[in-house]
């Protein structure tokens, strides 16, 4: 397994224990190591960038030298990997989706922090635009997308879900045990892009998108290529065509704080006290 190439090095001891993740960015091992640095703990945050099996990173993370990880969409992982955890929260199961997994001594925990972070980025969206939003639609069908229907039946909104391949979807909708929900045409208010294609300067050919970005008002964006400096040509797209645009960060920060505070627990500081939320957006520089 192996990483982006960086020149960024840590300090190990007997004592180290790692924190993996699926998402294979330099970026993101320099950004972690250095917050846990900064907060003084024995833990290395590592990233793997070779495609893994659900029942490989299962068994890398059970070991003796895990803290635990963090679960991206890459390959359908936060769905798979579930049966091969120990335990599993309601919430996680609810959404199929497991983006956090923390080892207490060999066992597993499953956990979402996706969607209390998705749902702040809405609201915060909804609240600051001004606009009503009582529709929705759902752009994919990964990992993100069943915490996505969750959040919106949550807020009172109606929605519906559309992919490029509809088999997918209607496999999606079954799995989460929405398939008896109808479905309804646009225009929509708010499109979720739950997919990897605002990389792409290409992604108006995606299969229906343009569709639905054509007489909506908001969009949300779960991908965040603009994290390594990279451009995000679906925000460009909303900027250029005055939609009101929800970036993928929103929901980052709100998820990240959660996550860690489930890694961190009974952990403390170089000075003995106890890692606070606050620490945690402080030495992350979440905004």
């Amino acid at each position: 397994m192996t990483t982006e190439q960086t020149d960024y090095s840590v300090n190990l001891n007997v004592r180290t224990k790692f924190i993996f993740s699926t998402s294979g960015s330099a970026s993101s091992l320099v950004k972690h190591n250095d917050a846990i640095r900064t907060l003084g703990l024995n833990l290395v945050y590592f990233t793997l960038a070779d495609p893994v099996t659900p029942e490989g990173y299962a068994a890398l993370v059970r070991s003796p030298v895990a803290r635990g990880a963090a679960v991206t969409g890459r390959g359908g992982l936060k769905s798979t990997i579930i049966p091969f955890l120990d335990d599993v929260e309601p919430l996680a199961l609810k959404t199929q989706a497991v983006n956090t997994i923390v080892n207490n001594n060999g066992r597993l925990y499953g956990y979402n922090s996706d969607a209390i972070g998705l749902k702040t980025a809405l609201m915060r969206g909804i609240e600051a635009s001004g606009l009503d939003i009582k529709t929705a639609v759902i752009y994919g069908n990964g990992g993100v997308s069943g915490v996505a229907f969750h959040v919106l039946l949550e807020l009172g909104i109606k929605v519906t879900m559309v992919g490029r391949d509809p088999r997918k979807v209607q496999e999606k909708k079954k799995q989460l045990g929405l398939e008896h929900l109808a479905d309804f045409k646009g225009p929509y208010d708010l499109v979720v892009d739950a997919t990897p294609i605002s990389s792409s300067p290409d992604f108006l050919r995606a299969t229906g998108l343009s569709g639905l970005l054509e007489g909506c008002k908001m969009v949300f964006c779960h991908n965040m290529p603009e994290k390594d400096n990279k451009t995000n040509y679906l925000e460009q797209y909303c900027v250029e065509n005055k939609l009101y645009f929800i970036p993928g960060k929103w929901m980052y920060n709100a998820q990240l704080t959660k996550q860690y505070r489930l890694l961190f627990e009974g952990y403390t500081k170089a000075d003995g006290s106890p890692i606070s939320e606050q620490d945690i957006l402080e030495t992350w520089k979440v905004n």
